[in-house]
């Protein structure tokens, strides 16, 4: 399964607290799928473990792991977990006669595996944040002194209606799969929170990317209302454009421009060629980043109420010929509606903030945290100042990264209500750029 795609290194990372983690969560996984009996309670503990495994890759600060106060209240997780794998390995069990005898004790079971997971769902977020702290604080030890403290510039942002637009095709089932081949392996770009993209091409030559919502996604209607209703203007300069849509049958789709330089983090992360403008310009890096924040800005300050991507990662900003970056996947987003205090959050594990996981309430401050994170790995200062383009950084480059490292610091603060606004991180990315520039 793609799922799992990830579990050597969270297994990697849990073996330092004594817990192998990729077997026991593949093992729960598959057990769940096959559940004869509390079925519903099966898959709710799978979904608790598919978090889990999510968050697990992001404890990845070998020294602060190696201290007692970050282990321990790790140390029971491997047992919770094999209880997990035990309790539904029972429920394949169909004999009705057992099900009956042990109803009450299953039940009771259940909820106190769900009540340790979530505890666990809470800890490590926070052991996460610590650790970008902690490397955050090594990017800004390492640049010059500066004592000087960031002045948040007044926002100018008002909200306004979206305005209406035409332009955006609604094509035919048969269209999809001629341009995707019928959805051929080949043409499989990846799999993602609520579906699956190909690459595919118009009958007019052009490339483009098809995102197949998955029938097994929770309300994929609404996923698909929300990609239809949130995207802007097909020309919008920070996000995909969306080029049409096919709700035929069975199938939900969304057909948007082909980015040809992929994803952000696989330049961040070494999956690209380090020759990539991301890895070798640092002002290329600001200039995603500013890209990335005004699409962000967008959603906040031109919805009434404002819309809240939560989905933010370096995987959802893709980069084009020219290395511009646009946001996708906003099937997840959701309005801020002051009343309504929880939400389900598809983001992942370390870019997810840490007061939604306490209170599970959302504002656009979530994003901005989750961007921050992006920024945090953006500036990694192992892959700033390697050597590459100039032996030496300027004074003015340091000055730059240092915008950033502090306006990154300001969105990753515990506390939603002393983060900046989006406006003011615009604003702040902007000044950095035009550092960067020079």
């Amino acid at each position: 399964m793609a799922l799992w795609a990830g579990l050597g290194q969270a297994a990697t990372v849990a073996q330092l607290v004594g817990v192998d983690a990729g077997g026991l969560i593949s093992l729960i996984t598959q057990a769940a799928l096959t559940a004869r009996q509390n079925k519903k309670a099966c898959e709710q503990l799978s979904r608790r473990v598919h978090m889990i495994a999510d968050l697990l890759p992001h404890l990845q600060e070998p020294e602060l792991m190696r201290r007692p106060e970050f282990r321990r209240p790790l140390a029971g997780l491997g047992d919770t977990l094999r209880e997990a794998h035990d309790l539904v390995m029972v429920c394949q069990r169909k004999s009705r006669f057992y099900r009956f005898l042990n109803a009450r004790r299953l039940a009771d079971k259940f909820r106190d595996i769900q009540s340790r997971m979530d505890s666990y769902l809470l800890v490590v977020p926070f052991i996460s944040y610590i650790a970008l702290t902690y490397n955050l604080n090594r990017i800004c030890d390492s640049l010059r002194p500066s004592h000087t403290t960031l002045q948040s510039p007044a926002s100018t942002s008002q909200s306004h209606p979206v305005p209406a637009w035409k332009g955006v095709a609604k094509f035919t089932l048969a269209e999809i799969a001629a341009a995707s081949n019928s959805y051929a392996f080949f043409t499989k770009v990846c799999k993602g929170t609520s579906g699956t993209v190909y690459r595919g091409r118009l009958s007019d030559g052009s490339d483009v990317a098809i995102k197949r919502i998955s029938k097994t996604a929770q309300d994929r209607e609404k996923v698909l209302r929300t990609e239809l209703a949130v995207i802007p203007h097909p020309r919008h300069s920070h996000f995909v454009r969306l080029l049409g849509w096919c709700e035929e049958e069975d199938e939900r789709l969304v057909v948007t421009e082909y980015m040809r330089n992929g994803w952000l983090h696989d330049h961040l992360h070494g999956r690209k060629p380090p020759s990539s403008a991301v890895m070798v310009s640092w002002n290329t890096r600001v200039e995603v980043l500013l890209g990335a924040s005004r699409a962000i800005r967008y959603l906040h300050c031109n919805f009434e109420p404002s819309v809240i991507n939560c989905n933010i990662k370096s995987s959802n900003i893709l980069l084009n010929a020219s290395w511009m970056p646009r946001v996708s996947d906003l099937g997840s987003s959701v309005r801020h509606e002051t009343d309504e205090a929880e939400y389900q959050v598809v983001g992942k594990g370390g870019y997810i903030d840490p007061e939604y996981c306490r209170t599970g309430r959302l504002t656009p401050a979530t994003d901005v945290y989750s961007f921050g994170v992006v920024m945090l790995e953006a500036g990694e200062l192992e892959k700033l100042l390697d050597g590459r383009p100039e032996p030496q950084p300027t004074p003015v480059q340091l000055q730059a990264l240092q915008w950033v490292a502090n306006t990154a610091a300001q969105c990753l603060h515990r506390q939603s209500i002393v983060r900046p606004h989006i406006s003011d991180v615009v604003a702040h990315l902007d000044i950095a750029f035009r550092l960067a520039s020079t």
